[in-house]
């Protein structure tokens, strides 16, 4: 008895002393949990605050600040000069860019921003730590709506159901770890915005600057013209003064110009009766004395119609009778009262290397010109011929007409023109008689003009 006793009470004893040694276990295990769980918070908080980079922190709150005066300096920009705050921006930008785009820092936030559910992360017993689990798929963080607000859903712990089914529970680390993700996102989210901030700050201090720029143009430009505008009115009273003057002198001017111009047409109207007077006056004395000229020259006409007639009746009835044989001179006493007896062998020839003109001539060369007889009227005593003044042809001149070697004839031209001319024979001269019609003549010029 004394010795089942024993046992029953070492066996007690082993039993308290195994609970008690299981229950420390636990809490240990609990404990070493706990612990590393909070450690990794830690350190992952101190990785997202990237709190080991001091200098660069201490570089950007520099140019945060450098950024924060400029812009309350406000010192005003020119148009084409470069904008102080937007360069402050762009140095501030390139400080946080070596944080906030540094690769550690871009990867850690990435992995620890993200919707820790259930099973998430297993516990290693051999290394003691937390580690993701492999086979759950881990979503990132959509919201900053908790996701796991719904505790029928997701129960703290583990819940079997009725049907035997089991609700996997998401733990408090879990919920914490999701949680502080969060926190992480909306920190960056913050970062960015604040960055956009600053860039639509320094786009409206641009515009700003710029309308400010242009009202300070617009000032100097209205001050300008406003100068100038009481320059234009000093000028325009003066002109206004200049012109009144010049419209003054222009109207006595005008006055005394209808003055002289009103006596100028009197002299004008004076003038022309004067010329109407003058033009009838000279009309009356051109018209008496073509009455006086046209008197003269029909008793002259007259006069030298009767000469004429008078000598070529003498002279025709002296060539009648001698072609009738009325009157038998002597050839010798004929050549010593005739004062036209030829002295020449033949015709007047032109010398060698001479050209003759063809041509229409004005006055006829010595040499004569060759022709024929158109019409000849041996009774009338006159002929035709087929050249006229544009031969050298005049009426009132003399030609001796030889056919042949023989002067044949004397005429004198009563009248001509281009292509004919009209001649008298004068008598007592060669032998008319022989030319015919279509006879092929010389007709040269007489140097004395008169019988």
């Amino acid at each position: 008895m004394n010795a089942l006793a024993v046992l029953f009470r070492l066996l007690s004893l082993f039993s308290v002393a195994g609970l008690a040694a299981f229950l420390w276990f636990l809490s240990e295990t609990r404990k070493s949990k706990t612990n590393v769980f909070l450690e990794n918070q830690l350190e992952n908080g101190y990785l997202i605050l990237q709190s080991e980079k001091e200098a660069q922190w201490k570089d950007i709150s520099s140019k945060k600040s450098s950024f924060n005066e400029v812009f309350d300096d406000n010192q005003p920009v020119g148009l084409n000069d470069e904008n102080p705050l937007s360069e402050a921006l762009a140095s501030l930008r390139s400080s946080e860019d070596v944080i906030l785009r540094n690769a550690d820092y871009r990867d850690s936030l990435e992995s620890l921003t993200k919707e820790f559910g259930a099973g998430s992360f297993i516990w290693d017993s051999e290394t003691k730590k937390w580690k993701e689990n492999a086979t759950v798929k881990i979503e990132s963080i959509a919201s900053l709506k908790d996701p796991f607000s719904d505790l029928k859903k997701f129960p703290y712990e583990d819940v079997k159901k009725e049907d035997g089914s089991v609700i996997p529970g998401v733990s408090r680390e879990n919920r914490l770890r999701t949680l502080m993700g969060m926190f992480y996102k909306d920190r960056h989210e913050k970062f960015s915005e604040i960055g956009k901030l600053r860039a639509m700050i320094v786009e409206r201090d641009e515009a700003l600057r710029e309308s400010q720029n242009l009202f300070d143009k617009m000032k100097e430009q209205k001050e300008d013209w406003e100068r100038k505008s009481g320059e234009f009115e000093v000028k325009l009273g003066q002109t206004e003064a200049d012109l009144t003057a010049e419209k003054a002198e222009r109207k006595a001017e005008k006055e005394a110009s209808d003055q002289q111009i009103a006596v100028l047409n009197n002299n004008i109207a004076g003038l022309e009766q004067q010329k109407l007077d003058n033009e009838k006056k000279h009309i009356a004395e051109i018209d008496a004395l073509k009455v006086e000229h046209g008197e003269k020259i029909k008793a002259l006409g007259r006069e030298i119609t009767l000469a004429d007639a008078a000598g070529y009746k003498r002279g025709i009835d002296e060539m009648m009778a001698k072609q009738t044989g009325g009157e038998n001179v002597d050839q010798d006493s004929e050549l010593a009262k005739n004062p036209f007896a030829a002295e020449k062998g033949g015709p007047p020839s032109v010398p060698d290397g001479t050209v003759e003109e063809i041509t229409e001539i004005s006055q006829m060369n010595e040499f004569g010109v060759t022709s024929t007889i158109a019409r000849i009227d041996s009774r009338a005593g006159m002929l035709m011929l087929p050249i006229g003044s544009d031969r050298g042809l005049s009426a009132g001149e003399i030609f001796t007409l030889w056919k042949g070697k023989k002067e044949t004839a004397r005429i004198k031209v009563q009248s001509t023109d281009k292509g004919f001319a009209l001649a008298y024979i004068l008598p007592r001269f060669g032998e008319p008689n022989r030319l015919r019609p279509g006879d092929l003549i010389q007709i040269v010029p007489e140097k004395k003009k008169t019988l």
